[in-house]
């Protein structure tokens, strides 16, 4: 059969042949034969691949495209990878036989990074597996989903062959070297972007199709590497420490820190400086038994359990079990403390343990109690949500899950349709301990950000775009919000505290735009979580919300929680 050009793009037939969701355990290598085209895209750590002799670098996000009788390795380094697996036919208009290559133009072995990650994850989370009872609406949709992925794949490697030029490449090369020795300077990717003598959409671009990551997320990285190093050399203080580094914050270097690594910056710098044979090997990932019963779980999966009708007897309460909206459904379940104290554990006789993270204090010994698993909390929440269904063999109640949840919430917003002006955008401020953190496209603002529902403000959008789920705010700041409706999140406990009653006493709060109109509502920060229970419950709590709106003139200053 001769191989088809690219201008039979349109005569091209697909029939998807399976779809697999795959782990690779820290420090493991994992190895994928393709009797079919199979596309391989990574939903979460970092690691090498490995083709024929040519090795590349990935990230959450990456995607890459392999025709038939293609060997890849995949090889982890500190984190847990994990990825999706769809394997696919392409067929010429009317042929029988599929096409062993279809176009010297698709973008095989090649990397495609889309931004954000969510681009090109959310395609082909939707490509799960049908039962043999499933609908033709339903097998016509799947197929739908993955020319649309494929199509996707094809547009990203277009726009990658536009920013390859080498010009652009050295310029860029500039850009990198000027981050790796002024990590320590206030670095804007517009001031980057200058340098380099591009837009800036097209400089952020053509950064992370070089790189894998973006700009600021690179810089990020950057300052975290240094801090790690000061970390396993002295015992200075974390805010010395964040300052020696470029971050101005303590707190945000701490979440940033965490994010990156796993655990927090205090944590790592004790097993830092533990002799490895103190320290022991990181617990494998490892499938439970059906008999999987009693389930200790640390971290932030909990929620993600109790969606799926599995109710662990111990978690980790200490600090989240006052502040989750769903404390009803937690009786019965232990405390097993910070981060999980493995004499609790051993007494619960747990059947699988699952940690929220990739390194643990107490890993080895939680190893030897019960098989442990590693769940990334970083995880978007229906990531997680599936990923956990997949520990557990419970995919299909996930995926209905997910299907439900979508409907309720285009439904809640087509409910508010009358309460919301055409095109309104929504920020939304998290009020904590006295400080202001605008959030990005995460937590409780996911829920506000539909088609049906409010649009995303330039402010959440930058914040999303710098790979930074919140950002911290001065209140001289407050006049850079920008968003028609304001949302302020707070602890109900801080509602007559001082930091509430100065934040809506103080004369920049009370100049927004959004506050002198009434556009503004408050609400139970406990509404920030992301997980699948808070996301569903706020689904019925959100009109009440939206009602609650505060009124231009005396009310302004005194709004009510929500």
């Amino acid at each position: 059969m001769q191989r088809k050009s690219s201008n039979s793009a349109l005569s091209l037939m697909f029939s998807l042949a399976d779809y697999r969701f795959l782990q690779c355990d820290i420090r493991q290598d994992l190895t994928i034969s393709c009797d079919r085209h199979t596309i391989i895209a990574f939903s979460s750590g970092e690691g090498m691949y490995q083709i024929a002799d040519t090795k590349w670098s990935f990230k959450a996000g990456t995607c890459i495209l392999l025709p038939p009788g293609s060997e890849m390795k995949w090889h982890a380094g500190e984190t847990v990878i994990e990825g999706y697996v769809v394997s696919f036919d392409a067929f010429g208009w009317g042929d029988r036989t599929p096409l062993p290559i279809v176009d010297k133009q698709w973008p095989y072995y090649r990397p495609l990074i889309g931004s954000p990650a969510s681009r090109l994850l959310e395609p082909i989370k939707r490509l799960r597996p049908l039962s043999a009872q499933a609908s033709q609406a339903g097998r016509m949709r799947q197929l739908i989903w993955l020319q649309e992925m494929i199509c996707l794949l094809l547009e990203l490697n277009e726009q990658a062959i536009k920013l390859s030029s080498a010009e652009e490449s050295d310029r860029l090369r500039l850009t990198v070297g000027y981050l790796n020795e002024h990590y320590l300077d206030q670095i804007t990717v517009d001031q980057l972007a200058q340098m380099a003598d591009m837009g800036r959409s097209k400089y952020s671009m053509a950064f992370q199709l070089a790189m894998g990551k973006k700009p600021l997320e690179y810089l990020n990285d950057l300052r975290i590497e240094k801090a790690k190093q000061l970390l396993e050399g002295n015992e200075q203080p974390l805010r010395e420490i964040a300052r020696q580094v470029g971050f101005n914050d303590e707190y945000y270097f701490n979440r940033r820190f965490t994010k990156r690594i796993g655990i927090p910056p205090g944590l790592y710098a004790k097993l830092s400086r533990t002799p490895a044979a103190d320290i022991g090997a990181v617990p494998s990932a490892v499938l439970p038994s059906a008999r999987t019963k009693r389930i200790v779980v640390t971290g932030y999966t909990l929620g993600e359990l109790l969606t799926l009708g599995m109710k662990p007897v111990g978690a980790e309460l200490t600090v989240i079990g006052r502040q989750v909206v769903f404390g009803d459904l937690l009786h019965g379940v232990a405390d097993v403390g910070l981060l999980g104290d493995p004499s609790i554990i051993d007494g619960l006789r747990p059947d699988l343990i699952i940690l929220g993270s990739k390194l643990h204090r107490h890993h080895e010994k939680l190893g030897l109690i019960a098989p442990t698993a590693i769940i990334d909390s970083n995880l978007e929440t229906k990531a997680r949500l599936l990923a956990v269904a997949e520990l557990l063999g419970m995919t299909e109640k996930a995926s209905e899950w997910i299907e439900g949840y979508e409907r309720r919430w285009e439904s809640m917003w087509a409910n508010r349709a009358s309460e919301i002006r055409p095109g309104e955008t929504a920020s939304v401020v998290l009020l904590h301990m006295g400080k202001l953190y605008v959030m990005g496209m995460s937590g409780f603002a996911a829920s506000l950000y539909h088609p049906q529902g409010f649009k995303v403000s330039s402010t959440a959008w930058g914040i999303h775009d710098c790979g930074e789920s919140f950002r911290k705010i001065e209140v001289d700041n407050l006049a850079e919000l920008e968003g028609d409706r304001l949302f302020l999140l707070s602890d109900p406990r801080e509602i007559n505290n001082k930091h509430m009653l100065w934040l809506m006493d103080h004369p920049k709060w009370q100049s927004l735009e959004a506050v002198q109109k009434g556009r503004f509502h408050i609400a139970d920060s406990s509404w920030n979580f992301d997980d699948p229970v808070t996301r569903d419950r706020l689904l019925s709590a959100m009109p009440s919300i939206l009602r609650a709106r505060s009124e231009a003139g005396d009310n302004v200053s005194r709004p009510l929680i929500g």
